[in-house]
């Protein structure tokens, strides 16, 4: 018989990424389910029209979500997962079920997002040199593969649109209740510590930052601590509830 579900990990993926970023995913303790989301038109739900801005990815999400926040959860995500996740914790909080923690990766605190020329308007050719200079990782390899440009590059340029948007909003967004807990990547040469240090101002709870090892994409290549830190906040959820 299965083991009953006593805490859930919705894991939101970086531009032009998938659920797969979090296929191995693992060690999280007994009971506890990793659901990783994928936006629409990709992967699971290739039939949905893209979605550019970070509200209309979380309307698409929060319902089809809501349900199964039915245990303790925390919400993770990497880059524009992040700030997908923010916001997600936000509607979740306005729902009357708040997350245990919202965990945030590879991505600077609103305000210190990057406010570079928008790159979305530009040819494929210059707009991916400009992508995978500022993010390195396999998006370079895209530059010498015509067919998988054709599919990935209009889920990229929608998701790069849904951050330059939320990035460019004149009014920062308000803090949340949720704890917050913001990973910075060493070698990210995109996002600084300090960038990442400035979530602080948006959470009324407890706040935690660290560093950890790897660039941009840590949390497919190094994910270790990132999964250590979300498996003893449960544990200690569960830890309170029993004691």
């Amino acid at each position: 018989m299965p083991e009953p579900v006593a805490a859930r990990v919705f894991c939101l993926p970086y531009s032009g990424g998938s659920s797969l970023a979090y296929r191995d995913w693992s060690g999280l303790g007994p009971g506890v389910e990793v659901v990783a989301v994928d936006y629409p038109g990709r992967l699971m739900r290739p039939a949905e029209p893209l979605v550019e801005s970070v509200p209309g990815l979380v309307a698409a999400l929060a319902e089809e979500l809501y349900p199964y926040w039915d245990v303790p959860f925390v919400v993770c995500g990497t880059s524009l997962g992040s700030l997908v996740a923010f916001e997600l914790a936000r509607a979740a909080e306005e729902a009357g079920r708040p997350a245990e923690a919202a965990v945030l990766c590879a991505c600077a605190a609103p305000g210190r997002l990057p406010r570079t020329p928008p790159v979305t308007a530009l040819a494929d050719t210059d707009f991916l040199d400009a992508v995978a200079d500022r993010y390195g990782g396999a998006l370079a390899a895209l530059r010498g593969a015509p067919e998988a440009q054709a599919v990935l590059v209009p889920m990229l340029r929608a998701d790069l649109r849904a951050f330059e948007q939320y990035a460019a909003q004149p009014v920062p967004p308000l803090p949340i209740s949720t704890d917050i807990i913001a990973f910075a990547g060493r070698q990210d040469r995109s996002t600084r510590f300090g960038e990442v240090a400035g979530w602080r101002a948006f959470t009324t709870g407890d706040f935690q930052v660290r560093s950890v090892s790897g660039g941009h994409f840590f949390i497919e290549q190094q994910p270790a601590e990132v999964i250590g830190e979300i498996r003893t906040r449960l544990r200690h959820r569960r830890t309170v509830e029993t004691s």
